[in-house]
């Protein structure tokens, strides 16, 4: 029988767990009392992270989830993590970066509703994520609702339905149904060899949502604070306007200047940032900013956090490497 190490984080899946902190057998003896199924698909054994709402969940989160994955790689078959959802994909970006050679399988899963509750999708989804842990899948993956997701590509698009994630810009790898369909042609292609952990990451990174009539000045000002990194989120295919008092050129321009990185995403939840289609978009790419491509926006911020905090303040090499696929994240 395959070996899956549970890891807990907090969020809705285990509001059934009252207290701050859970002992590893306790959590582990409250799953299998509401989910005894468990047992026959895996050895589970627990571990306990956090027992936090996902949105405070931070950097020192993600280096103990992929610390315990380390310490415990050569123990476990594949290793599942119960976490808020609505900041999922960003723990999932962030260990699909820092678990480099990684060969066996990382998911992350959670729930709607807890798992304490009759009608719960807690129940489906840790089932399934956990005999998807016995699969050999080798990437950080998100399992919701009877889909298996690249966990840097997905994105939370629904607050109230179960349906809550989707993977915009990439096919899913599995889906369960009456069957486990896999669709290993999507994998990354295993990395089998020694797993390396690499934990460094900077916060000195800031997102702007774009809108109609943004004044520039108030970015401006951004400027004048201890940062190195801008996404962007623009319209469409990563349009910014560039017209008299409403161009928000200057901006980029000066920043790039300034040594600074502009990366520009897009609201759009389907397709890519593409700044050769118009000229609003032409200016930005001749102002110097970067284009995520088919990278959400979530998954942007993270691969910069991550590679200022593995490069520093060499920022010509963080654009360099903001371009080059590190676990499938871009196309």
């Amino acid at each position: 029988m395959k070996k899956i190490l549970l890891i807990h984080t907090g969020g809705t899946f285990g509001m059934a767990f009252k207290g701050g902190t859970l002992a590893p057998s306790a959590f582990i003896n409250g799953i299998i009392e509401f989910v005894p199924e468990i047992r026959k698909i895996a050895e589970i054994e627990s571990f306990i992270v956090a027992n936090i709402d996902s949105s405070n969940i931070g950097i020192e989160h993600w280096i103990k989830m992929a610390d315990v994955i380390a310490r415990n790689y050569e123990d476990f078959d594949g290793f599942v993590i119960t976490h808020g959802t609505d900041t999922m994909v960003y723990t999932a970006s962030a260990l699909s970066f820092m678990l480099e050679g990684l060969s066996k399988p990382v998911i992350l899963t959670g729930s709607q509703r807890p798992l304490s509750e009759i009608r719960t999708d807690a129940r489906n989804n840790l089932i399934n994520a956990i005999e998807l842990a016995t699969y050999p899948i080798p990437e950080v993956c998100i399992f919701f609702n009877n889909k298996l997701f690249r966990g840097n590509r997905a994105k939370k698009i629904d607050v109230w339905g179960f349906d809550a994630f989707t993977s915009p810009n990439y096919p899913i790898l599995a889906e369960v149904g009456v069957d486990i369909t896999i669709y290993p042609e999507n994998f990354l292609k295993s990395r089998n060899g020694e797993l390396k952990v690499s934990k460094e990451f900077s916060n000195k990174v800031f997102c702007v949502k774009v809108f109609p009539s943004m004044k520039v000045d108030y970015l401006m000002k951004l400027l004048e604070l201890d940062l190195k990194a801008f996404v962007l989120e623009a319209f469409g295919s990563g349009n910014l306007p560039n017209i008299e008092e409403r161009s928000l050129i200057p901006f980029v321009r000066e920043a790039v200047e300034g040594g600074k990185i502009v990366a520009i995403s897009t609201q759009a939840v389907y397709g890519k940032v593409d700044l050769s289609l118009y000229q609003c978009g032409k200016d930005v790419l001749e102002a110097g900013a970067l284009s995520c491509k088919d990278m959400t926006t979530e998954t942007a911020l993270v691969k910069l956090m991550f590679l200022l905090g593995k490069f520093g303040e060499d920022i010509d090499k963080v654009k360099e490497f903001f371009y080059v696929p590190i676990a499938g994240e871009v196309s």
